[in-house]
């Protein structure tokens, strides 16, 4: 419907009171002034209201309501020089206000098909008793209500199209401004794309590049030095290879690696490169149904946990431990559960940790991102000084959490300081933002990672 949803109550309005006049207008003056018989004057009179009561719905219907009434009329109203005849004022009124309607709804070819019947009806009916009344009001009738039907369909046409067309430029103008939204968007990302390669691929490949040459330029190195030179230059080309993926995504470029994100599978050889221990006790009927977005979440859980104890804790035992845990709800996905833990750190090594950055958010981001999965993270010290970090993670995102999960969590959280075996259930630790910083014996890890990717 071209009207609009807001004017409708008006229109309905203006089309009753419309409706109400020219059914007692027509149906007196035509029994009165026309000498039409009462029946007819009245039939013709309902049959034009009902005509404009439907107009601004169904103007088809309306049209043939409105153009069969006025053919009547033309045919049944006496000649009469008292008043316009032989289109009478109440017919052309009802014409005229249903041959806008439909022209507004894009039939103006109907409304002029209507307008012309009605017209070429008229003009044969004053032909025929043209010699009983002055030709001059007949003929200015005639003329009067042929320019208003042509005034009226052409002016509701034009309406229509101007309508239209302010309609298709603010939908143009729409779909420019997301355009131009989606543009800034991508221009963003690769602004953003270009400063990160700038300031961080430039530096990881000096770091590659300068590790793994350490063995030939010092050949005096140890073997276990070399090593180690070599164990960081394969993270650092590790790390340059999920750098570029992740600058291809924010760049948009088609041509971009799609290489596949690490898994359960890539977490053996990314514990070795952090020199821990392993311990996989995942069945493999639950390791086969773990989505890889839940992977993904558990690796860069032991990615950025491992990175942690290198930084804070180096030389500290790790160890890193995946089981099973138990479904929250009956009949839920499995679960899977993640400890990371390391010794407590040689006194020597306690300055550098009293000096770590503190510009992350890693512990945030590990949290973020299992909680996203429906997940849950734990992180704190342990009794014998050393710092664990425990997450649980469903096999598929989303998985319902169990009722008691928080009274399970701050039940753990007591364990987790008495430094109780938590081999039974989840465990809860101190809210990371209230840590007051890393110490010597009891070493906790602020937030001061870089985020998790």
């Amino acid at each position: 419907m071209f009207l609009s949803r807001r004017l409708t109550p008006w229109v309905w309005a203006g089309a009753v009171a419309a409706a109400l006049a020219l059914l007692a207008v027509t149906a007196s003056l035509g029994a009165t002034v026309y000498g039409m018989p009462v029946a007819s004057s009245l039939a013709c009179g309902l049959a034009q209201s009902l005509g404009v009561l439907l107009s601004p719905r169904f103007p088809r219907w309306a049209l043939t309501l409105v153009a069969i009434a006025g053919l009547s009329v033309v045919t049944l109203a006496q000649p009469t020089p008292t008043a316009p005849w032989p289109i009478p004022v109440a017919t052309l009124l009802a014409t005229l206000f249903v041959l806008a309607a439909a022209s507004l709804h894009g039939q103006w070819i109907a409304a002029a098909s209507a307008a012309v019947i009605v017209g070429i009806t008229a003009s044969g009916v004053a032909s025929a008793f043209g010699s009983d009344i002055p030709v001059g009001p007949v003929i200015a009738n005639l003329i009067v209500s042929l320019a208003l039907f042509v005034a009226v369909i052409g002016g509701a046409t034009l309406v229509r199209a101007i309508r239209t067309t302010r309609g298709e430029l603010a939908a143009v103008k729409e779909i420019s401004e997301l355009e131009l939204a989606r543009r800034q968007v991508v221009e963003e990302r690769t602004r953003i794309a270009r400063e990160m390669h700038d300031v961080v691929a430039h530096g990881m490949s000096v770091i590659q590049v300068q590790a793994a040459s350490a063995r030939y330029r010092y050949p005096e190195l140890s073997h276990e030095v070399a090593d180690e030179f070599d164990a960081l230059a394969a993270t650092a080309r590790t790390a340059l290879g999920e750098m570029r993926s992740l600058l291809g995504v924010l760049r948009a470029d088609d041509d971009a690696e799609q290489a596949p994100q690490p898994g359960l599978a890539q977490l053996p050889e990314l514990v070795a490169r952090s020199r821990a221990e392993l311990v996989d006790r995942v069945p493999a009927h639950v390791r086969s149904g773990v989505d890889p977005v839940c992977e993904l979440a558990v690796y860069r859980v032991a990615q950025e946990s491992l990175g942690n104890a290198a930084r804070h804790a180096p030389g500290a035992e790790t160890s890193v431990e995946l089981a099973a845990a138990p479904a929250a709800v009956a009949g839920a996905p499995a679960r899977l559960r993640i400890t990371i833990e390391n010794a407590a750190p040689a006194q020597a090594s306690g300055a550098a940790m009293l000096t770590a950055d503190t510009s992350g958010h890693g512990i945030r981001g590990m949290r973020e991102r299992v909680a996203a999965l429906g997940g849950e993270l734990s992180v704190g010290p342990t009794a014998a000084g050393g710092f664990r970090v425990v997450a649980i993670v469903p096999v598929l995102p989303g998985a319902p959490q169990a009722l008691g999960d928080s009274e399970s969590v701050i039940e753990s959280a007591a364990a987790i300081e008495t430094g109780q075996s938590i081999n039974s259930g989840f465990v809860a630790g101190p809210d990371p933002a209230a840590d007051p910083g890393p110490q010597v014996a009891a070493p906790r890890f602020p937030t001061d990672s870089e985020p998790a990717t």
